[in-house]
């Protein structure tokens, strides 16, 4: 049974500075879990913290430009990349990228390039690797059970970017599960510009609001 829904509270109480407790569901976690917020708050204090999570305020506040005198966004993610990077003094930048997004992650590197960020990218296929060779049965290959279909090789992707030095990862297209796998190799902060998602184009919001798409999991 769930313990926190925070996707279904009726006020959002914490964002609006009205949070108290007789307002808040008792599912909020900020009435369930007090010394959490409080240790949080002491992490946040420390020194490999902020130098993370200041530049990243200070990124979200210079991506807004007025208008009207009203706040509205300017800054592109791979603009807020590009500038979290230099933020952090962090600008050794790795892509490990998918075979079918391999143009976009060549447009983006040649962006990467022009602000001066030293980038490496490495290939989800890179190794050539059978799939059958990594433990994948041969009935789960798309193109048929005898046929050559190079696995995806995430744990590479980061291991080879590990000995490079790269200081930030972008993920770009990665299959679900590759991803996760990559983070977790991964030595360097790993941030993701594209997400994979075969029917909507690589926007995986559009499933929410698309009718065709919706069928896709409305049907089980």
């Amino acid at each position: 049974m769930s313990t926190v829904r925070c996707d279904k509270c009726p006020g959002y109480f914490c964002f609006a500075g009205s949070w108290d407790k007789d307002k808040a569901p008792q599912d909020c976690p900020m009435i369930l879990f007090p010394s959490t917020f409080e240790k949080a708050r002491d992490v946040s204090l420390s020194e490999d913290v902020k130098n993370l999570n200041v530049p990243a305020a200070r990124v979200e506040k210079e991506g807004f430009c007025k208008i009207n005198d009203k706040n509205a966004p300017c800054y592109p993610r791979i603009r807020e990349i590009v500038e979290y990077a230099k933020e952090t003094g962090k600008t050794h930048i790795g892509l490990a990228f998918c075979k079918s997004v391999s143009n976009e992650a060549a447009a983006i590197g040649s962006i990467f390039d022009s602000f001066g960020l030293e980038v490496d990218a490495v290939l989800c296929k890179c190794g050539g690797i059978d799939k059958s060779e990594v433990g994948i049965p041969k009935d789960v290959k798309i193109r048929g059970p005898d046929t050559f279909e190079a696995s995806c090789n995430p744990i590479t992707q980061a291991e080879i970017l590990n000995k490079l030095g790269t200081e930030i990862n972008v993920l770009i297209g990665l299959c679900i599960g590759h991803d996760m796998l990559f983070t977790k190799s991964s030595d360097g902060l790993v941030t993701t510009l594209i997400v994979k998602d075969k029917v909507t184009g690589n926007i995986p919001q559009a499933a929410l609001y698309n009718i065709f798409a919706k069928r896709a999991y409305l049907t089980g």
